[in-house]
């Protein structure tokens, strides 16, 4: 599509009143703020509906929308299995694992629990990474809202960012969590409807059923269509000569589908803007069955992109690699949607957004005040805490603001900085909670050792990545930034293997000059780990532990 959309002026006045709406729940959830949990983690009150939406909501993304659709377009199912399958399976293993002892432990973040198992250092790094990498991906997901804005209303790009940012960031400052989980569960049943109905009206362009779910190389670099596992020698397609992980075989080949499940599955475990929805659950229960049931509902939902971008190469298999990534569901609405729909459905991506952003932004926010500020500042008060908090959204907004504007070249780097994350703290953040071995020094030895281990795979592997990456756009031509990513992904399961590695011999070495950490809840009181596996059916929450929620009478019967 060329130009400006012909029904601009209808979808800026839709964008409007949505974004006045999202305003107004936003001032509605400020009145409910005493202290700073309740603006943190809404005062432990989210029941199952709103705990399930905004999980849902926040994981459910631009990258799940536009990405799943031009991934799925270009390599098939192969190039989905990060998000939503990987993302899918991170939500399913915080229900079965870590939601009742995240919410029985009373943190503000996963960091709290990191910084007492493992010392105020641990605790502080850990912040600033996880910080740095949401800050990065806000970045993008503000470009995403701003590139949807000018295509469709002619809104100057800059413009549209910066709008785009100011309307999250309000709302967010007034009403803190309970904002983000009134707007996200608005979000969600948006979402949801939209793509529903996107799929019901283009299904007709997928050439039956049995065509489309068939393993045939439907798609632009002609993988296998419905692969899980790397593409056997016996099983490759005899033109295409498919064979592999994204043509990668051998161990290249494990590692990258390795990667392809750990990065989200494993990576995203200590990320706040994930942890944060599990604790404001009103109880260990109601965390539970949000995850599971948030799990679910991610990956049903987030199978319709992955179907629209199959779909589209039916219709057109030739578009070019940056619109295929980036322009496929807004080429199906204009193409394919009578103009209400088209406008809820351009809503509904902007929700999409949305319900990131906001997450992002006050989890974020909460790191650098509780976790940061804090390690300087030992002895914030309550009211301290929730004014630093408040203060930090309109800062972190602002620095993404002008990450967005200025320094688009920057979002490799942070997505790279997510990667970080994954080969740094994830190994740590989960042997805190189930080895009593590990110490201080094992915690610090694993994430040195995630990232030596990490670089050293990358720089190995990059020479393959480019050989690999030869030709792919220009014939002769390395296409470096596909080379660059493969390699990242190769080379984290190296970094994986030596934090852990690390951890367990550093930890088993030093016992006796570092002593192990017990494992204690916010007030510092020992923190049982029994009953610890999230059974959704087992209903086992001491009444005490369940608070009168504000919206109980909303929530669904639990």
């Amino acid at each position: 599509m060329e130009g400006v959309y012909e029904y601009s002026h209808w979808v800026l006045w839709g964008l409007v009143a949505y974004m006045l709406g999202m305003l107004a729940l936003g001032w509605y959830a400020s009145k409910r703020i005493k202290s700073s949990e309740d603006y943190i983690v809404a005062g432990r009150g989210l029941g199952l509906f709103f705990c399930t939406g905004t999980i849902f909501a926040t994981w459910f993304g631009a990258g799940t929308c536009m990405g799943g659709a031009g991934n799925a377009y270009l390599f098939g199912n192969q190039g989905v299995l990060f998000d939503p399958w990987a993302a899918g399976l991170s939500l399913l293993v915080v229900g079965f694992a870590f939601a009742r002892l995240l919410r029985r432990g009373k943190f503000l973040t996963a960091v709290d629990m990191l910084d007492k198992r493992f010392g105020k250092k641990m605790g502080a790094i850990s912040a600033i990474v996880l910080s740095i990498a949401d800050t990065g991906w806000l970045a993008s997901l503000l470009v995403a809202f701003g590139a949807i804005l000018h295509y469709f209303t002619g809104v100057s790009l800059n413009t549209a960012i910066v709008v785009s940012t100011l309307v999250v960031m309000v709302y967010t400052y007034m009403g803190g969590m309970w904002a983000v989980s009134l707007t996200d569960a608005v979000q969600m049943v948006i979402l949801i409807i939209s793509l529903i109905i996107m799929l019901i009206m283009v299904w007709p362009e997928a050439g039956g059923f049995a065509s489309f779910f068939s393993n045939e190389p439907a798609n632009f670099y002609g993988i296998n269509q419905w692969s899980f596992l790397p593409i056997s020698q016996a099983a490759q397609h005899p033109e295409y000569q498919n064979a592999g992980f994204f043509y990668y075989v051998g161990h290249k080949a494990w590692f990258y589908w390795a990667a392809a499940w750990l990065s989200l599955g494993l990576g995203s475990l200590p990320f706040q803007t994930l942890v944060q929805r599990f604790l404001a659950a009103k109880s260990e229960t109601v965390a539970v069955r949000s995850g599971y049931l948030s799990a679910l509902l991610y990956v049903s939902i987030g199978l319709i992109p992955i179907f629209l971008g199959m779909i589209y190469f039916r219709v057109n298999p030739d578009l070019s690699i940056n619109s295929a990534l980036n322009n496929i569901l807004l080429y199906m609405a204009v193409d394919h949607l009578p103009l209400a729909v088209t406008i809820i459905f351009i809503i509904a991506l902007v929700a999409a957004i949305m319900s990131s952003a906001d997450s992002v932004i006050l989890g974020v926010s909460t790191l650098c005040c509780n976790n940061v500020w804090r390690y300087f500042r030992p002895e914030l008060t309550d009211k301290d805490l929730l004014k630093g908090t408040k203060r930090m959204v309109p800062v972190v907004a602002l620095v993404a603001l002008l990450m967005a504007l200025f320094a688009k070249a920057i979002f490799n780097l942070m997505i790279v900085v997510s990667i970080l994350g994954m080969v740094s703290i994830a190994i740590p953040f989960v042997a805190a909670w189930f080895w009593k071995k590990a110490n201080h020094y094992g915690a610090i030895a694993s994430a040195i050792g995630g990232l030596v281990g990490w670089a050293a795979g990358y720089f190995y592997y990059l020479p393959f990545t480019m050989e690999a990456n030869t030709g792919v756009i220009v014939e002769g031509q390395v296409y470096f930034e596909w080379a660059m990513w493969d390699a990242v992904y190769i080379g984290s399961i190296w970094g994986v293997i030596l934090s852990i590695i690390a951890l367990v011999a550093v930890s088993l070495l030093t016992q006796k000059i570092d002593a192990p950490k017990p494992l204690v809840d916010a007030d510092n009181k020992p923190l049982t780990v029994e009953n610890w596996i999230g059974i959704p059916w087992n209903n086992s929450d001491k009444k005490e532990d369940v608070p009168d929620g504000e919206l109980e009478s909303a929530d669904i019967a639990v």
